[in-house]
């Protein structure tokens, strides 16, 4: 099992880390000195903490990746909803616009049948569509009044 570094050692380690993450031949003999440690403890201290930095940094990488996927995600989602919102309002008017269709096709129709018939005959029309049990022949029944 590994010995772990004394406080005093680890201290000295991450002051000489936070200069510099990669140590000059001079540097690692100094640091020798001051640890107490030899120069493949220190060596392999320098190198795991090198690869910690580089962990610490993936993850917050990741983390920030994350987030904006995440954002892109919920604009995408927003704008599906749009879309389907859209859809369903140009399918509601596509629909309202085939009625209308419809309405105005029956309305030529009805204004062509009145075309050609005598004005009495357009006039016993056009009431006969807005008056309920309405009967034309009243009006030649009754004419002699």
């Amino acid at each position: 099992m590994a010995n772990r570094f004394e406080e005093y050692q680890i201290n000295a380690l991450k002051m000489a880390f936070e200069q510099s993450q990669h140590l000059t031949k001079k540097n690692k003999a100094e640091l020798v000195t001051a640890t107490g440690l030899d120069v493949e403890q220190i060596t392999s201290w320098f190198n795991r903490n090198r690869a910690k930095k580089r962990v610490r940094k993936s993850i917050g990488d990741l983390d920030q990746t994350k987030a904006e996927l995440q954002q892109a995600l919920q604009v995408l989602q927003e704008s599906q909803e749009r879309e389907a919102k859209l859809q369903k309002e140009l399918q509601e008017r596509k629909e309202k616009e085939t009625e209308l269709r419809a309405e105005n096709q029956d309305l030529k129709r009805q204004l062509a049948l009145v075309e050609g018939e005598s004005v009495d005959s357009q006039f016993d029309y056009l009431w006969s569509a807005h008056v309920p049990g309405f009967n034309s022949g009243f009006n030649s029944e009754h004419s002699s009044f």
